[in-house]
């Protein structure tokens, strides 16, 4: 019996030893389950603050995408402007040639033989607020208006006879317009690259111009081409004295352009125009690149019948821009010196 128990305990001793080791030795379970815990904990911040400074360096910013304007296709379900009309101008602007707003003012001339003055237009009835004189200029024939950061450039490019040697732009500081009744000019002299003919042709010549827009310290112009119906783009730097405009691109207007607004927000450029039986027309340009702007998308909005000597366009808002129109009275047409709102939403995804 002795014998059968020595022998029983010879071989259960290591068993029970081995068990008792078991035991004793340290529990990784917790160690485990804190650790998959912990990758849960971090996923769940992905994309939240958290309270350590993360390194400049290595955190990425993400880039703002611009959605780009794109010119609807015509069609019966979309595509037509609507052109209303605000209320009749005042005698004394009766020959509204251009429009900028400005600093939340609206601004507009007279064209060829109106005083040296740029006029403050109510946009609730119409009436004159303000009027600023440019002392040391003289209107020969004004017909644009521009503006950059700090100045406003009245253009007397009016060029009829295509004959003008003494082209110029006047360029003012801005902030004059909302200070004082009067101001002095700085003066553009400029000539045309291409013009090599000045001899007089009323309205059968390619060197008048009523429209222009002000971008990246350039002023940029659009030709009234009454002998061929297009337009030609010209450049010119801000600064004053002697310059030649630069001939860069023409487009195929079928009209004569006598204003131009561009929209830096959404890159839409508007000329307006009309045809020689007084329809009233607007080109929408977009998704140029810098200042190629006749080598992106083009697009002739889709107005309702209107006729008009239309003079002047600025933009109001995205895809709202106001026109105003001369008086004008010939043969059977009478019409008053009117300011338009133009909704163009319609003609844009």
């Amino acid at each position: 019996m002795k014998k059968q128990l020595s022998l029983l305990l010879t071989f259960v001793m290591p068993l029970l030893l081995i068990n008792c080791s078991a035991k004793s030795q340290p529990q990784h379970r917790p160690t485990q389950n804190h650790t998959i815990s912990t990758t849960t904990n971090n996923q769940e911040l992905l994309g939240r603050r958290i309270n350590a400074t993360p390194q400049r360096e290595t955190v990425t910013q993400p880039i703002k995408e611009v959605k780009r304007p794109v010119p609807r296709q015509h069609s019966s379900a979309y595509g037509t402007s609507n052109l209303s009309k605000r209320f009749k101008l005042p005698n004394s602007i009766n020959e509204s040639s251009a429009l900028i707003k400005i600093d939340g003012k609206l601004w507009t001339l007279n064209d060829s033989g109106g005083e040296a003055k740029l006029y403050q237009i109510s946009e609730q009835n119409g009436r004159i607020v303000k009027t600023v004189t440019i002392k040391n200029a003289h209107n020969k024939d004004w017909e644009s208006l521009a503006f950059d950061e700090n100045y406003v450039y009245i253009g007397d490019t009016g060029n009829n006879r295509g004959n003008r040697r003494d082209l110029k732009i006047y360029k003012i500081p801005r902030g004059d317009l909302k200070a004082k009744n009067s101001t002095r000019a700085e003066t553009i002299h400029f000539s045309y690259s291409d013009q090599k003919d000045f001899s007089s042709k009323p309205q059968k010549n390619n060197f008048d111009c009523e429209a222009m827009v002000a971008n990246n310290g350039k002023l940029y112009l659009f030709s009234k081409n009454w002998q061929d119906q297009k337009t030609r783009l010209y450049e010119l730097s801000t600064t004053v004295g002697k310059q030649v405009a630069r001939y860069k691109s023409t487009f195929n207007i079928n009209g004569l352009v006598t204003d131009a607004s561009l929209n830096k927000e959404l890159d839409i450029l508007l000329l307006s125009s009309y045809s020689p039986l007084l329809s009233v027309n607007v080109w929408a340009f977009t998704n140029y690149n810098g200042d190629t702007f006749f080598n992106g998308a083009s697009k002739k909005l889709t107005l309702k019948a209107t006729q008009a000597q239309i003079e002047g366009i600025t933009f109001i808002d995205n895809y709202k821009a106001y026109l105003s129109s001369e008086s004008f009275s010939k043969y059977i047409f009478s019409f008053d010196a009117t300011l338009y709102l133009l909704d163009f939403s319609k003609e844009f995804n």
